[in-house]
């Protein structure tokens, strides 16, 4: 059991890691948030320990190969996207609410991150405009996440419930 859960944290890293690439390659990483997009189907399908370390690790993976998202970013994202991807793994509801939960508590963990470690490394910001700019600056990736974690999730189920026997 064990095994399986390091294999698939290793498979949801290299997927975030070379999405975040693709992303930011376009620049559009900042704007459509893989690294979030890929610790959320780690959670949803692997469960919450898979997506909450997948979701802890890329945001320092995807710094160290690509330099984004750049310091002090990173920080304030770890965890966050530990967040999102540990509660789409312990949730059980409908994918849509998990999404919704993940998303909201995601946002808030991001506020209070850059609140606290902002001010320990000299960043002046006021918590209301932490709590604004986390929620607003990702709007497309939200939107995004709605449309296509639902989308693979289903299509992943089936492949690992099956053991890939289903037409892919």
């Amino acid at each position: 059991m064990q095994m399986r859960k390091l294999t698939y944290t290793a498979m949801w890293l290299a997927v975030g890691v070379a999405l975040a690439y693709l992303f930011h390659l376009v620049n559009l990483g900042r704007m459509f948030l893989p690294l979030h997009l890929v610790a959320m189907l780690a959670g949803a399908t692997s469960g919450a320990f898979v997506g909450g370390v997948t979701g802890a690790v890329l945001p320092i993976l995807s710094f160290l190969t690509m330099g984004m998202p750049p310091f002090p970013m990173f920080l304030f994202m770890i965890p966050e996207v530990f967040t999102y991807g540990f509660v789409m793994g312990v949730m059980k509801k409908n994918i849509f609410v998990r999404i919704l939960i993940a998303v909201v508590l995601g946002r808030l963990v991001y506020s209070v991150s850059y609140y606290v470690l902002g001010a320990l490394i000299g960043i002046k910001l006021q918590p209301l405009t932490s709590i604004l700019l986390s929620f607003t600056t990702g709007i497309p990736g939200i939107v995004l996440q709605f449309i296509l974690v639902p989308l693979v999730y289903r299509r992943l189920q089936l492949i690992f419930e099956k053991g890939g026997k289903e037409n892919a």
